[in-house]
C-alpha cells in the first residue's frame, strides 16, 4: 500500500577551562525561557478504538518531542485544566495563566481516526494575546504514520517559537551500523528510535556511516566476506551504489563536506601509514592532504568545507588536529595526551566533538573543545565507554555509542550532557550519523 501525507494550512480555522569540566559551562542560550503546554489531543467525535491508539501514540511523541528541543519551559500535564479542548471555544485562556501554569503558548487539537483515514487538526495559540499562532490539518492513508504528523507538527511549533532559530529535530534520523548475525550492516532509524530498517545487505562488516548534506545520499566503507581490502561507498537513499577505491586495502571514516566533496582515511600501496584524502563526488582523483608520518585518520569538515579536523597521533599519542581543505596551516587543538578519536565539527563551527581515552584509563569519554579558546568540557561520565559523536543539525543535541547498558548501543542527549536517552536496543551497534535537516 502506499501512504501518502496531506498537509494543509488551516490558518482560516478557529482556533575552565579545565579538562573534565563539567558541561554546564558550556552555554547553549535558549532564545527565551519560554513557557508552552502540550494538552493532550482528544476525539473529534467518536473515541472508536482506532482514534483511542492513535491519540496514544500522537499525544507521547509530541510531547516528547518539544520535551527534547531544550527550547521549551514544558510544566507537568497534572497542573493542566480537566476540560478537554476541541477548538478555541474550549480555551479558558485565563486557566492557562495560574501561578502553577502562567504558559505563554499552548497546543492543542483533535484526532479522529477511522477505517480509510486519520486527520489531525492543531493548533498553537499564543496566550497572551489569545492569537493562533499555528493551525494545521494533516490527513494520513495509514495509522501508522500519526508518529511522523506528531514529529512534524512539533517541528513546525519549534520553528514558529524559535523565530527561525531551530526546524527542529524531530523528523531527522539517525543512520548507524549494526551487527545482528554474522554481518555487519547500515541502518537507518527515527531520531527516537523508531522505524529501523536496514539499507544495506553486503554480508560483510559496514562500518563509519555518515550522511551528505542534502539526506540524499551516505557514505561508508566495507569489507566483503570474499575481499581482504575495504572499499568506500557512496549509496544513495533509494538504493544505487557507487564504489571508491584506492590501490591501497584500507580505507575508512568518510566525512562529506557541504559541496559533495568526500573526504576519507586511507592507506595506500605506497604508505605505510593512514593519510586523509579528498575527492570530489564522482571519485575522479584523490588528493593527499595530510601526507605525514603517522597514523591520520577520522576527518570531519568545518561547516564551511574549508578545514578539517581529524585525529593523528604524529604527536605520539592520537590527538584532535585541524588543517585547511588545501593541506595548509595544520595545527593541533586537543594536548592533553590519552586517545582521542571520533571528531565532528558543530553545524555552527564553534566546537568540535570527540572521545577521549585519558592516560591509564580503560574506557573513553565525549568530550568537547571550543575551536577558538580551545577550552575542553566533559560531557559523558560514569560506567561504560561512551564513543563516536555525533552533533544534530540544530547543535543542541549529541548522538553517541555507549556500552553503560553492555554492549554497543545508540544514545542520545542534550548537547550539555543531560536528558541521556537510549535509542537502540537489538543487536550491537554503533558509529552513529544524525542526519541534517529535512527538505523543505
Amino acid at each position: 500500500m502506499k501512504w501518502k501525507l496531506i498537509i494543509v494550512s488551516m490558518s482560516c480555522l478557529l482556533g575552565t577551562e579545565a579538562l573534565a569540566q563539567r558541561p554546564d559551562a558550556v552555554i547553549f542560550p535558549t532564545p527565551t525561557q519560554t513557557r508552552l503546554a502540550a494538552a493532550d489531543f482528544t476525539p473529534r467525535t467518536s473515541a472508536n478504538p482506532e482514534t483511542q491508539e492513535a491519540l496514544s501514540v500522537f499525544n507521547k511523541v509530541l510531547f516528547d518531542d518539544l520535551k527534547f528541543s531544550t527550547l521549551f519551559v514544558i510544566p507537568s500535564k497534572s497542573f493542566y485544566p480537566l476540560k478537554p479542548l476541541r477548538t478555541i471555544q474550549d480555551v479558558v485562556f485565563e486557566s492557562w495563566q495560574v501561578p502553577t501554569l502562567d504558559v505563554d503558548f499552548l497546543a492543542f487539537g483533535t484526532v479522529q481516526a477511522d477505517a480509510t483515514a486519520t486527520v489531525v487538526e492543531a493548533y498553537l495559540y499564543d496566550v497572551k494575546t489569545r492569537q493562533q499562532v499555528l493551525g494545521k490539518r494533516f490527513t494520513i492513508s495509514d495509522t501508522p504514520l500519526i508518529r511522523r504528523v506528531a514529529h512534524e507538527f512539533a517541528d513546525q511549533i519549534v520553528y514558529e517559537l524559535s523565530a527561525g532559530g531551530s526546524r527542529g529535530v524531530a523528523r531527522t534520523q539517525i543512520v548507524f551500523a549494526s551487527q545482528r548475525g554474522d554481518s555487519k550492516e547500515i541502518w537507518v532509524m527515527d531520531y527516537d528510535g523508531f522505524n529501523a530498517r536496514q539499507l544495506t545487505f553486503n554480508g560483510g562488516i559496514s562500518k563509519f556511516p555518515e550522511w551528505s548534506a542534502d539526506n540524499k545520499r551516505f557514505a561508508y566503507t566495507v569489507k566483503l566476506p570474499t575481499v581482504n581490502r575495504w572499499v568506500l561507498r557512496n549509496h544513495e537513499i533509494d538504493g544505487a551504489e557507487s564504489t571508491i577505491r584506492t590501490d591501497g586495502t584500507y580505507m575508512s571514516s568518510p566525512a562529506f563536506a557541504p559541496d559533495g566533496r568526500i573526504a576519507f582515511s586511507a592507506r595506500t600501496s605506497t604508505s605505510r601509514d593512514s593519510d586523509i584524502f579528498v575527492t570530489p563526488p564522482s571519485a575522479s582523483r584523490f588528493r593527499n592532504i595530510t601526507n605525514h608520518r603517522g597514523v591520520d585518520t577520522a576527518p570531519t569538515w568545518s561547516p564551511t568545507g574549508t578545514q578539517i579536523a581529524f585525529i593523528s597521533d604524529r604527536s605520539g599519542s592520537p590527538q584532535v588536529w585541524v588543517i585547511d581543505a588545501d593541506g595548509s596551516n595544520v595545527r593541533r587543538i586537543v594536548n592533553e595526551g590519552g586517545h582521542c578519536d571520533s571528531p565532528d565539527w558543530s553545524p555552527d563551527g564553534r566546537f568540535i566533538l570527540y572521545s577521549w581515552q585519558a592516560p591509564k584509563q580503560w574506557k573513553h569519554d565525549v568530550y568537547l573543545a571550543e575551536v577558538a579558546t580551545g577550552r575542553l568540557y566533559q560531557l559523558t561520565s560514569g560506567r561504560g565507554s561512551n564513543e563516536s559523536p555525533h552533533w544534530s543539525p540544530d547543535g543542541r543535541h549529541i548522538s553517541f555509542q555507549s556500552t553503560r547498558t553492555g554492549k554497543k548501543q545508540i544514545f542520545i542527549m542534550n548537547a550539555d550532557g543531560k536528558n541521556l536517552k537510549q535509542v537502540s536496543a537489538y543487536g550491537i551497534n554503533e558509529s552513529p550519523s544524525w542526519s541534517k535537516y529535512p527538505p523543505e
